[in-house]
């Protein structure tokens, strides 16, 4: 009898062991699909799974758990393929400028362009590899095949670069209503104008008079017209350029209303737009397109990472359903590449981690005992303990743009997996991702590089063809072909002067080259400064060239966060003639300023030149 007892008891505790944690990784090994290969182009028998996870969906959603794993890049794009070939899914839109994204939608359908020159047009240095690019070379290889009578179209969703938005709103005002146009120029104009630098990886500076309560107030009022005057627009273009027209436009208005007040509901309208545009892109195409989503698995989830403002894919959800399929993608050990968040940085480089912690969603999923595996949360069952263990919160490795070994901890999200994700794809191990060139990344503000005086000012040092010593020269604009060199024909002084030169051809992005100099401004706070330069220029309209001069304060200690300049000239000291003129800025330099950075710009192709620059203290 007491035997019995004795088993009975076990039973009991064995059974109350198994619905725990043990239940749910038992579970997980039974349902685990394994995934043979990351590697594009490997055939899909081990992908036939995923067609049932996906049905019927509309739109398919790819996460990523950092914006640097090589292995979760390469596995999106073989899904991809499976996508495209076996399903019909005939749209790629990927967390990228809306606009912008048109350069690379050209060169996939047309050829027309240089896949790697359109890749740095879209300003992120996170699809900037050789992974993203052996992907869109895939996709303009099967749209050249004239088998494939559905091709595949490249759009980007995100909101946070208006430049090539403002510049199509524009030229079209031009077009369709020259006085609206000419009314608006002076306050939404500085929209269209890139302040590309090194050290911002080419993205936009902080620029508060483009967002203030009159550039609402003037945008709302362009976007009322292109409502209100829609026949007549159309008369003049035609329905679909006026289509397209009015997105850009929207997205300017996006960029200031996301923007304004300090930019207080930036994240939610950013998330929020990022559906909208989506759900454009498949209303144009009409009832029969599908949709691939390629972003961070925060924007994808149907939820809001430690209860934060609701991400792209909550909105997606209400709006679609289950005509959505989010599948978020984990990592458990191994390399990324990521800006290093810790002061001093490294800048730009590759970061390895251990095994996760045991209380992770990855530690979990791991259980599968395959490298590769996909969970379809489908089939979860309707209650019990495996149903609870995915509808709770549980944390996920996350880094975006920027990752501090020191802190580790600071970079896990926690997620109700079952809310967030449809399925979830697990990777145990992976490498960085490779850059299309490394030397994009060594100016990076969070190193910030600057020099202790001016020097070669002049231009007389190292000989012609050479570029400039001393003189940022960012590798970026010289893959879109922009030459900086010294010049020894018609100097303004001495024997040489500086140049850039862009050549006439095809556009990428609103790519603005610039030639500076950033020196430390301990050496004049407090103190007024007056600098001076002789510049020239062959520019054709609508194309011009500036001098620019910026007193900035200190680094920054965020990847995501802007602070305004303590002076920016923008592009207020432009250089319209041929001949030398010399041409100055004053600024004062307070106590908190930690760089000085001066200039010439390029907007568009021709040539810019500088010579002679000199910084004056005025007491």
């Amino acid at each position: 009898m007491k035997t019995n007892l004795f088993l009975l008891l076990l039973s009991l505790f064995s059974c109350a062991e198994k619905s725990g944690d043990y239940q749910v990784k038992e579970w997980i090994s039974e349902h685990a699909v394994p995934i043979t290969t990351v590697q594009p182009s490997s055939g899909f028998d081990d992908l036939e799974p995923i067609k049932d996870m996906v049905g019927d969906a509309r739109i398919v959603s790819l996460g990523e758990p950092t914006h640097g794993n090589r292995e979760v890049f390469q596995l999106k794009h073989r899904m991809i393929e499976f996508l495209v070939e076996e399903m019909g899914f005939n749209n790629f839109i990927l967390e990228c400028p809306f606009a912008e994204a048109y350069d690379i939608n050209r060169y996939i359908l047309e050829g027309i362009g240089d896949p790697k020159k359109a890749l740095a047009g879209i300003y992120f240095w996170t699809w900037d590899t050789e992974e993203f690019l052996a992907l869109i070379e895939w996709m303009r290889t099967y749209n050249a095949d004239p088998s494939h009578e559905t091709k595949v179209k490249f759009y980007g969703m995100d909101v946070q670069d208006p430049e090539r938005a403002a510049r199509v709103m524009l030229d079209y005002l031009k077009k369709v209503d020259p006085k609206l146009e000419e009314s608006v120029r002076p306050e939404l104009g500085i929209l269209e104008v890139q302040f590309s630098e090194p050290v911002s990886l080419g993205r936009r500076p902080y620029i508060p008079e483009e967002y203030d309560e009159t550039s609402l107030l003037e945008i709302k009022r362009v976007m009322n017209a292109f409502q209100q005057n829609k026949q007549a627009y159309i008369s003049v273009t035609s329905e679909t350029e006026w289509s397209w027209a009015k997105k850009h436009t929207r997205q300017v208005e996006i960029w200031i209303e996301a923007c304004i007040n300090d930019g207080e509901n930036y994240a939610e309208i950013r998330d929020k737009e990022q559906a909208e545009n989506i759900k454009w892109v498949l209303d144009q195409q009409g009832d029969s397109s599908k949709a691939i989503v390629w972003a961070h698995n925060c924007h994808v989830s149907n939820a809001a990472p430690k209860d934060d403002v609701p991400m792209h894919g909550y909105y997606l959800r209400k709006m679609y359903g289950d005509q959505l399929k989010i599948f978020g993608l984990f990592f458990n050990q191994g390399g990324f590449k990521a800006i290093d968040a810790h002061m001093p940085s490294r800048g730009m480089t590759d970061f390895f981690v251990g095994k996760v912690p045991d209380n992770t969603l990855e530690h979990t999923l791991s259980s599968s005992q395959h490298a590769i595996a996909v969970l379809d949360l489908n089939e979860l069952p309707e209650k019990g303990p495996i149903h609870q263990w995915f509808n709770t919160l549980r944390p996920t490795r996350h880094s975006g743009g920027g990752y501090n070994e020191n802190k580790p901890e600071d970079y896990f999200w926690s997620y109700v997996p079952a809310e967030a994700y449809n399925i979830l794809v697990y990777i145990d191990s992976t490498t960085p991702t490779k850059s299309i060139n490394d030397a994009a990344y060594e100016y990076i503000w969070m190193l910030d590089k600057k020099l202790e005086t001016p020097t070669n000012l002049d231009f007389e040092s190292g000989y012609p063809g050479d570029a400039p010593e001393g003189w940022m020269v960012w590798s970026k604009f010289q893959r879109l072909d922009v030459e900086f060199s010294v010049n020894d024909i018609n100097p303004y002084k001495g024997k040489q002067s500086a140049m850039i030169h862009r050549p006439d051809g095809i556009a990428y992005g609103e790519i603005t080259p610039s030639l500076t100099q950033r020196i430390n401004a301990s050496h004049y706070r407090g103190k007024t400064i007056k600098i001076k330069a002789a510049c020239r220029s062959l520019v054709k309209a609508p194309g011009f060239a500036f001098f620019r001069l910026t007193v900035d304060p200190g680094v920054l200690e965020s990847a995501h966060h802007g602070m305004p300049p303590i002076f920016d000239s923008l592009d207020s000291v432009r250089i319209e003639t041929s001949d030398w003129n010399v041409y100055e800025i004053e600024a004062k330099v307070p106590e908190e300023a930690s760089s000085i950075t001066y200039g010439i710009y390029l907007r568009d192709s021709g040539t810019v030149w500088i010579d002679t620059v000199s910084i004056e203290v005025i007491e």
